[in-house]
């Protein structure tokens, strides 16, 4: 359960991030760490054709 609710968090700050949302807002909606969301979006970048 926790799995799903990470790749859906995952997914959230991408798609935030595409959408020219800033990592203060997007921890402050999803409600999770800045620093997770600078790690999530460094992670999918660094993935084939993200």
């Amino acid at each position: 359960m926790k799995l799903l609710r990470e790749l859906g968090i995952k997914a959230q700050v991408v798609e935030m991030a595409i959408n020219s949302s800033g990592i203060r807002d997007t921890a402050r909606v999803i409600k999770i760490n800045k620093n997770t969301v600078i790690s999530t979006l460094k992670k999918a970048a660094a993935l084939p054709g993200g």
